[in-house]
Formats: C-alpha cells, sequence, structure tokens
C-alpha cells in the first residue's frame, strides 16, 4: 500500500497579492492581468512584478530570496510546523528555480540553486534538498521529487514548489524575439498572441497523511498522483497532436487510480501562446475522450501571468483552493473562445461545483512536462 502524501501548507506570492488568499480571491473573481501590470518599473512593458511586498528587499540584494522567504514561511504557519521543535534532518526542501539572477550586465550573480541554500539556511534545515531545474514544468517535477522522498521514508515534511523572478532584459528580451509575449494575454482567445511574464512563488508543506494526522494538522489536499515526462520535437515546440502531453496525463492519472471523468476541474498550462493552447485542447481531448467537452477547465494565467518556472506550483497552490472552495476558477482575458481548441474554458465568470479531483497541468520550453492530480482529503 503507497503511503498517503498530502498538503498542509500553501504559500503563494504572485503579482497578484502577497499571500495565498489575496492572490486566490484576485483569480476566483477573474482579475485581468491589465488590471495588475506594473509597467512603469519595467521598461519593457512586458512583465508583472509583485507589487506592495510585505518583505524589504536590502540594496544588491535580488528579490527571489525573500520571494521565496516570504511564501516558505507562509506555508510552514498554515502547517502550524514549528521547526523549533522538528528534527532539523527530517524536513527536507525541494524549493527550485529555472533561472539564474543576473546582473544589470547579464552576467550569472546567483545560480538557480542559490536560492534552496538560502531557504536551508534560514529555516536552519538538514534534510534531502535538490533544485530542479524543469522550465515551466519546475514546480511539479519539484513536488513529485518532494512527495518520493517521504514516501522513501528520507524525510518526514517537505518544503516543495518553486520560485522564479527573472524579469530581466536579457530574458525578456529572448522570450520577446520567440514571439511569444503579449502586452493582453488571452488564453484560448482566436485573437491570443502570447503571455506577461511575471515573477512569484508557490510551496506546499508536504507530508505523509499519518503523521499530519498524529500532529493534528489539517489536511488541505491529498497528493493523489504524478507524473513527469518529456518531449524531444524542438527546443521550443511541442508535437502538435498533444500526445506527449496526454501520456503523463494519462499516467498521473492511472498513478492517482481514479477515471478521468473524476476530475472536477483540470488547471491547464494555457499561456496564451496560438501553439501551446491548441495542442493542449487537442491532449486533453486524447485523454477524456468524449467527456472533454463537459469536463471544467481554466487557465489561471490570465489573471497572475505566465510566473515561468513557478508556475506549476503556484497552479498547484491554486488547484487545492480549488477543492477547498468547490470553485472553478475562470480563464481572464477569454472572450471569443477559438473553436480550434474546443473546450468549456470557463469565460467570464467562475463556477461553483462539487469538486473531488483537480488535475494540474505544466509543460514548458526544452520539452519537460509534469501533471498532478490533487484530490479533497
Amino acid at each position: 500500500m503507497k503511503s498517503q502524501i498530502v498538503v498542509t501548507g500553501i504559500g503563494l506570492i504572485t503579482p497578484l497579492g502577497c499571500s495565498r488568499e489575496k492572490t486566490w480571491s484576485a483569480v476566483r473573481q477573474g482579475l485581468p492581468v491589465a488590471a495588475v501590470r506594473n509597467a512603469e518599473e519595467f521598461p519593457h512593458d512586458m512583465g508583472l512584478y509583485v507589487r506592495n511586498a510585505p518583505f524589504v528587499t536590502p540594496k544588491g540584494t535580488p528579490r527571489i530570496f525573500p520571494i521565496a522567504l516570504s511564501a516558505a514561511v507562509e506555508a510552514l504557519s498554515q502547517a502550524g510546523l514549528d521547526l523549533d521543535n522538528a528534527d532539523p534532518q527530517r524536513v527536507g526542501c525541494s524549493v527550485s528555480v529555472s533561472k539564474p539572477v543576473l546582473s544589470a550586465e547579464g552576467s550569472v550573480l546567483f545560480h538557480p540553486d542559490s536560492v534552496l541554500r538560502f531557504l536551508m539556511e534560514k529555516l536552519r534545515l538538514e534534510g534531502p534538498a535538490q533544485n530542479l531545474v524543469a522550465a515551466c514544468a519546475t514546480g511539479i517535477h519539484s513536488i513529485l521529487l518532494g512527495s518520493r522522498w517521504l514516501k522513501e521514508g528520507l524525510a518526514d515534511a517537505v518544503l516543495a514548489g518553486s520560485c522564479e523572478s527573472s524579469l530581466h532584459p536579457l530574458t525578456i528580451s529572448g522570450f520577446k524575439n520567440l514571439g511569444v509575449l503579449s502586452k493582453e494575454p488571452r488564453p484560448f482567445d482566436i485573437r491570443r498572441d502570447g503571455f506577461i511574464m511575471g515573477e512569484g512563488a508557490g510551496i506546499l508543506v508536504l507530508e505523509r497523511a499519518d503523521d499530519a494526522r498524529a500532529r493534528g494538522a489539517k489536511i488541505l489536499a491529498e497528493v493523489s498522483g504524478c507524473a513527469v515526462g518529456s518531449d524531444s520535437e524542438h527546443p521550443v515546440r511541442f508535437k502538435e497532436d498533444g500526445s506527449s502531453v496526454s501520456r503523463v496525463m494519462a499516467r498521473a492519472l492511472a498513478d492517482a487510480d481514479i477515471r478521468a471523468e473524476e476530475i472536477g476541474y483540470i488547471n491547464l498550462h494555457g499561456t496564451g501562446t496560438a501553439a501551446n493552447d491548441a495542442l493542449e485542447s487537442r491532449a486533453v481531448k486524447l485523454v477524456f475522450s468524449s467527456g472533454a467537452v463537459k469536463t471544467a477547465v481554466s487557465s489561471t494565467k490570465g489573471s497572475t501571468g505566465h510566473l515561468l518556472g513557478a508556475a506549476g506550483s503556484v497552479e498547484a497552490g491554486l488547484s487545492c483552493l480549488a477543492l477547498r472552495d468547490g470553485f472553478v476558477p475562470p480563464t481572464a482575458g477569454l472572450e471569443q473562445n477559438d473553436p480550434r481548441c474546443g473546450l468549456d474554458y470557463t469565460p467570464g465568470r467562475g463556477i461553483s461545483k462539487e469538486i473531488h479531483h483537480v488535475l494540474s497541468l505544466s509543460f514548458g520550453f526544452g520539452g519537460p512536462i509534469g501533471a498532478v492530480v490533487l484530490s479533497r482529503p
């Protein structure tokens, strides 16, 4: 019998708000990216900063460090996990970053694993620790890694997730040259033309269910299934038929031991690019067959922007909140559904419904794919 892995804490820092509930409130409302854009801070007019942050960034300190620590502290607080009274060798950290921190001139100031070391030092953790680089699927890959540590008995609790703060002219110029950036994201809309980059963090506290119950923690969701894979078609394109993405989704469902029709909501990767949205929709149809058009789906990137390496774990956290509240958040910015995509993307307003299982999906440049099934406890 496999160990039951559960979520007991969620920390979210996004351009929508510097907390879990502020972010979720804006996502529920379908607040569009245009309402949170902070373009005056960034001359490229293509980035979403975390605004009104409760943390102080000393001169010369990259923003990603306090962003990551704030999300970790919020997750630990909700979990009621007192690290002062925990065995530091039994608490792991799989909080990952997908890109280095660059100087004004474009040289590398800090490698991605610097944030992991920073968190381990600040929180005085001595358990297993690893930074994974899997582009926009980094968060789900890190959640899977943390879950495996728990199943294998290498840790009793794990901080798992990802963070990103790479709004640097060099990074943004690269995405701009690829033709994937937009000033007005509209996932799955017939007029869609790309995304806005953003920064943020999503960190979950993972534990074995028996351990969480023993210490009286409230269980927010079960990580009932998880799978990762890749697509070798092209450095920045996936197989157009959606087959590589569908295989990972199917493996996550098999790992959860549930049928596709039991999924009450799918949080799609939904970047708002022409190719991505179309192939992702095909992948859903391959797995869900005729039931695809009846399944509630949406992309929360219409509100948060694309948080790159942080996207997967932020969206996993939002999926836990969708389970908690029985609410499917809308796809902000979607007004004219592209018939070539052909699913119910929850335009305009979110809907209240009974949800027992959520599937959250991520994939990114270079081919990494991740899917996680989160279930009501």
